[in-house]
């Protein structure tokens, strides 16, 4: 027995001796290996490090976030090289001074093939490499169901091959909105993304048209003017016109918002919401599905819609006058409240407004009460959508 420990410990010593043992060493998942490319054995064993490959947020891949965003760039930081979006990014330690790197992604069913080639100046720093992705934003808009993508990202050092790893995510549907991000990976932060809600209203989709040439056939409003006659009852006409011409539609209320990603990360929260087009075709809308609807005719008659987020809840509010200092909410979820077929047609009009007065009211109330906590609590948003248009948010279209 005590020679056979005598040869175990000298075969330990003896590749403990062996170069390249280290090597052997278990490898963590989030990251491939990296070594100092100078020779000797002891600087390498010295300066290895991690390559980290970050891909969405939490391996999760969002079309909606990818088209809002697709024009706008990365605010430019300390040590990040490349002028990709920041959706797929490798992050190491830079060995030496003035140290080229060549970071390659692979092709997706929904990217181009990216490369980013550069220099790497500063010494013993931790650089991120950001490739600029080529999306495919056709496939993207036609996503209706989460998928697992591949992307494959090799590193080079001075020209010397040092990491290759594929990450699986999940490219999710376009109907998947993310609102916030309670980021525990990169550290940079918790990430409020509330303005993506303002992504899903689009004043140039042609259902648009459809709903303003049904409203004018009520014969409410004789045009759609916004602003210009600076009169308030005038504005609140325009409105309901609108209300009106969906209460005609057929819209009812569906409380669909779950879908198979729900609750696949305790940090990440999204939300289900149907583009218009699928609202007006489907005649079914929860809370935020009737608010982004009505917000994106709004918009194309020039009154200001307001998105009132509230928590588990959301109500639309537009403001009445130019000035915006008179704003009126509505509680969307209320469309389908009365179903006018049932009524008969020299009354339906009337019942209409009825529910489109106790629709604000409630609204009102909702958005009264809760006005103390939009500072306070990340789960109140008061979200003026031309801002949010001002600072480069697309429609994500269809």
């Amino acid at each position: 027995m005590r020679l056979l420990c005598n040869a175990l410990i000298f075969s330990v010593f003896y590749l403990s001796l062996f170069p390249g043992y280290s090597q052997l060493a278990p490898v963590e998942t989030s990251g491939d290996a990296l070594a100092h490319v100078s020779s000797p054995t002891s600087t390498v064993r010295e300066n290895r490090q991690r390559i980290s490959v970050v891909v969405g947020m939490e391996h999760q891949l969002f079309p909606s976030y990818l088209l809002a965003r697709a024009t706008l760039s990365e605010k430019s930081k300390n040590y990040r090289l490349g002028d990709g979006d920041g959706n797929v990014s490798v992050s190491f330690h830079n060995p030496g001074l003035n140290t080229s790197v060549r970071v390659e992604v692979g092709a997706t069913p929904f990217s181009e093939a990216a490369v980013y080639e550069g220099i790497l100046q500063e010494p013993d720093r931790n650089y991120e490499i950001t490739p600029r992705i080529a999306w495919n934003f056709e496939k993207l808009r036609g996503l209706l169901q989460p998928t697992p993508v591949n992307f494959t990202v090799t590193t080079y050092i001075n020209n010397e091959k040092v990491g290759h790893r594929t990450v699986v995510a999940t490219m999710r549907s376009v109907n998947d909105c993310p609102y916030y991000w309670e980021d525990d990976e990169t550290g940079t932060g918790d990430l409020d993304l509330n303005y993506m809600y303002v992504a899903y209203i689009n004043e140039d989709d042609p259902v648009v048209d459809e709903v303003l040439s049904q409203a004018l056939q009520n014969d409410i409003v004789d045009g759609f003017d916004g602003y210009q006659t600076g009169d308030r009852k005038r504005v609140d006409d325009q409105v309901f016109s609108i209300w009106y011409a969906l209460q005609k539609r057929g819209i009812r209320y569906s409380s669909i918002s779950t879908n198979s990603s729900t609750g696949i990360s305790q940090n990440l929260y999204s939300q289900r919401i149907r583009t218009i087009d699928q609202t007006w075709n489907n005649r079914q809308a929860n809370c935020v599905d009737g608010m982004v609807l009505m917000a994106s005719v709004l918009r194309s008659i020039h009154i200001d819609p307001v998105l009132v987020l509230l928590a588990d809840h959301c109500v639309l509010g537009y403001y009445r006058d130019a000035e915006h200092k008179d704003l009126a909410c509505l509680e969307t979820s209320m469309i389908g409240d009365v179903d006018l077929r049932k009524i008969m047609s020299v009354r339906r009009r009337k019942a209409s407004r009825k529910l489109f007065t106790e629709a604000r009211q409630r609204a009102q109330r909702h958005y009264r009460t809760s006005k103390d906590a939009f500072d306070k609590d990340p789960r109140y948003r008061f979200i003026v959508v031309a801002d949010v248009r001002k600072s480069g948010i697309r429609p994500i279209g269809r």
